[in-house]
């Protein structure tokens, strides 16, 4: 189950709509101009990872252009790598650093011991993201989280770390705290994250599970940070984060000790 602020898939179509997205005058270069308002509202965090864009014939009556000019348009913004087609889907948002993700994987896959240098990357982006987020989490956010929590509870805190539903929640709770942090830098780096551990290391969570009353304490973990969040208590949301990640790399280094 995934708890995103709108299911992928769903058009942008009011936010299509927003100041800042206007129709193109005449000009000799159209497309560049379309591609330009399209990365102000990816940079502004209007348009998010994982949003599909308007059809075809929406954009083109929304700009007020030719279909060949909003083809040139979307040919720049999939060169420069801000969005992605899927088949026949249609065009998504992507992740401003995919080129960095998969970079960073190549060299995980050649030498493992490096998920602890990406779990100290991680240590300082989430813990700093708590901090942010606890400065500037509204109605919206909180209110995001507390249904994040409300399933947790139902899934149970035994069982966080042996089911695949525990993990997507679990991702889903530091995208929101990305979210949350209202710093589109945050939102990106947060998800090449979640995509490298979630890509190169799929084993991981079964590691952990393998470390007694594991699940339950990073249920623990994950509700001190919600209520340092919830509270707006930037020092001690930044604290809980740390211990959470110090708690995740002692236990996978014992998981893996106590393998060999």
């Amino acid at each position: 189950m995934i708890l995103p602020a709108r299911e992928e898939g769903e058009t942008m179509d009011k936010k299509m709509k927003l100041p800042g997205l206007s129709r193109i005058e005449k000009s000799p270069d159209i497309p560049t101009l379309v591609m330009n308002q399209i990365i102000e509202l990816i940079s502004q965090g209007k348009l998010k990872i994982g949003d599909k864009l308007p059809s075809e014939q929406e954009m083109t009556k929304l700009f007020g252009i030719s279909r060949i000019s909003l083809r040139e348009a979307m040919k720049l913004l999939e060169a420069k790598g801000y969005i992605e087609s899927r088949d026949r889907k249609g065009k998504y948002v992507k992740s401003l650093t995919d080129n960095v993700k998969s970079s960073i994987e190549d060299i995980l896959s050649v030498d493992h011991d490096k998920i602890w240098e990406l779990l100290a990357v991680r240590r300082l982006i989430d813990s700093e993201a708590a901090y942010l987020a606890a400065t500037n989490v509204g109605r919206e956010h909180k209110a995001r989280f507390r249904k994040i929590i409300e399933v947790l509870e139902k899934v149970g805190d035994e069982n966080v770390l042996s089911s695949k539903e525990g993990g997507i929640l679990y991702s889903d709770f530091f995208d929101i705290l990305a979210d949350a942090t209202k710093n589109t830098i945050f939102v990106h780096l947060r998800k090449t994250i979640t995509s490298v551990l979630t890509g190169a290391f799929p084993y991981s969570r079964k590691k952990l599970s393998t470390v007694p009353g594991s699940s339950k304490a990073i249920v623990g973990q994950l509700l001190k940070i919600h209520r340092a969040i919830e509270d707006r208590r930037p020092d001690e949301a930044k604290a809980a984060t740390i211990e959470h990640i110090d708690y995740i790399e002692k236990s996978l280094r014992k998981a893996l000790k106590e393998e060999k």
